[in-house]
């Protein structure tokens, strides 16, 4: 079986943010958390690829970087060709095995200039998002492609997926692709819209940790796991709380913000939890093979009495919850900032 060659095109800003994925393959090549060109790329050539783009930019010409840059997932290695355009590059990247074939790397390298030179060279408009333009130059980037593929028979079945759209590009950062909470990229702006609402009252933010959510993985797969993500943060939604914001933050590592009170009690911070093990971890979760019982810890912090600042609540409340992991885990933990405090001072 013919393995799936790696290929992209991708516009970034100076500030190497992905501002359009053109195409890419295979499909799992982007995921909804990397907002930057470097997070593709292992760390041990992250740096090198910044200066190779700082250099593309002070040069103001097309550069093909002689070395092949290895991807973080999928492993492999990609050769690059940058293309610096006003306040944006180009990146045009393709699998390492095939441009290092010794017979046709020349021709490949000549290929890929002349493709780039033309977009260089063309009416500016191929940089904006009109849908027209970028279906015309979607054209042009395929027939480049059945160039490639005339000298690499081997890229044969990689070809049919090319011009793929990710028909959710534009969403991305929004919500989470898996769970469909609201994703790590948006949770302040939504939690700042919430206080915004009533600046006055206060609010509880619950960082929720599944406990020993890695066994589901490595005994029954990823695909069992992805399912248990899904369950768990469909019960989430459930929770019987008024303007609430569930957010996924990473993993298996999920948040909930309540906004409104006038005052928070001890009792409010236990009736949060008290309702999580009600409506959340009560009942097991039903996987293809099995059930599996979902435990998890919590930590809770309190917006307008801990702090005002956002990142600093979600810290807070994430260093509770490490406190009710800590104990023994599937429990919770109120903020404390005495003892956040020495531990810091602890550390030091």
């Amino acid at each position: 079986m013919d393995r799936e060659y790696t290929s992209f095109l991708i516009q970034c800003n100076d500030e190497l943010k992905i501002l359009k994925a053109f195409w890419y393959q295979p499909a799992h090549l982007i995921s909804p958390y990397q907002e930057k060109i470097l997070d593709l790329f292992s760390e041990s050539d992250k740096s090198r690829l910044a200066e190779d783009i700082s250099i593309a930019f002070e040069m103001n010409e097309i550069q093909s970087c002689e070395e092949p840059y290895a991807l973080f997932s999928p492993k492999g290695r990609v050769s690059l060709c940058l293309m610096p355009m006003h306040d944006f590059v180009l990146i045009f990247g393709i699998d390492a095995d095939i441009v290092e074939s010794q017979s046709s790397i020349h021709v490949m390298k000549d290929v890929v200039h002349r493709f780039m030179n033309v977009i260089k060279t063309s009416d500016s408009d191929f940089m904006t998002f009109n849908d027209a333009m970028i279906r015309d130059q979607f054209e042009k980037i395929q027939k480049l492609n059945n160039d490639l593929l005339n000298m690499q028979r081997e890229l044969k079945k990689a070809n049919s997926k090319l011009n793929r759209l990710n028909s959710d590009l534009n969403n991305r950062l929004v919500k989470d692709a898996l769970t469909g909470l609201v994703s790590r990229y948006q949770y302040r702006e939504e939690i700042e819209l919430t206080i915004g609402s009533a600046p006055n009252k206060l609010g509880i933010f619950t960082f929720l940790d599944i406990d020993d959510f890695k066994g589901i993985n490595d005994s029954l797969g990823h695909r069992a796991g992805d399912d248990y993500l899904k369950e768990f943060s469909a019960r989430l939604l459930k929770l019987p709380f008024e303007n609430m914001i569930c957010m996924r933050i990473a993993g298996d590592e999920f948040g909930l913000y309540i906004h409104g009170y006038d005052s928070v009690s001890e009792e409010d911070i236990s009736d949060i939890w008290t309702q999580i093990k009600k409506i959340v971890l009560t009942d097991p979760i039903s996987l293809e093979s099995e059930d599996r019982a979902i435990n998890c810890s919590a930590g809770m912090s309190v917006y307008g009495k801990d702090t005002t600042e956002i990142y600093d609540l979600i810290e807070y409340a994430d260093f509770a919850m490490y406190e009710a992991k800590n104990s023994g885990k599937n429990s919770y933990s109120q903020f404390h900032l005495d003892r956040y405090k020495d531990k810091k001072t602890s550390i030091l």
